[in-house]
């Protein structure tokens, strides 16, 4: 599930000079270079051609060299690239449309100070309450999960059905399912 729809339409958020909403996207992938079964540039390579709308840069280790990569690829494609957890290198990567932080990484109040105006923020919630407290700190958008067991976290189990539907009934601002989601279990 994904609620993309946001109150307010004419809020345009991302590169003023495209003039377009970058959240509302239906086909998000975090992208962890590391985790990828196969060559990480192939396989971003073939998601952007295969329709990827949005794509999260995920790198436990600060990865200057691949960021930048990535960020050429996505800009080839004319897909937004939102950077995870630093969000200075958000800030300064060049075709970056924001940052996606956790609960436990920078205060999204810093966050908005290091990135530039045009620049999305992002913020993961576990729970209602996290995502609620994520629309009140000025969140663009909100990443709820884990949705299944995942190795990027961790995490043992998924959130369950009804905490993913309460987020999305009562969230506003475009809300993406996150954590452990593959191919097979979206088809």
């Amino acid at each position: 599930p994904t609620s993309t729809e946001r109150k307010d339409p004419g809020r345009r958020i991302g590169y003023p000079s495209r003039q377009m909403d970058w959240l509302n996207r239906d086909l998000y992938l975090i992208f962890t270079p590391s985790l990828c079964g196969s060559d990480p540039w192939t396989t971003l390579t073939e998601c952007l051609g295969a329709g990827v709308q949005l794509v999260q840069w995920r790198a436990p280790l600060m990865d200057s060299e691949g960021l930048k990569r990535c960020a050429e690829a996505c800009g080839h494609h004319q897909v937004p690239l939102i950077v995870n957890n630093d969000v200075a290198a958000a800030a300064l990567c060049a075709g970056a449309a924001g940052s996606h932080i956790g609960q436990d990484d920078t205060a999204p109040d810093h966050a908005r100070q290091i990135l530039r105006p045009d620049q999305i923020l992002g913020i993961s919630s576990h729970n209602l309450i996290q995502a609620q407290q994520a629309v009140a700190d000025g969140a663009d958008c909100i990443g709820i999960g884990p949705c299944y067991a995942t190795a990027t976290k961790g995490y043992q189990t998924g959130l369950s059905a009804a905490t993913l539907r309460s987020v999305f009934e009562r969230i506003e601002i475009p809300s993406y399912a996150i954590g452990g989601i593959t191919a097979e279990r979206v088809a």
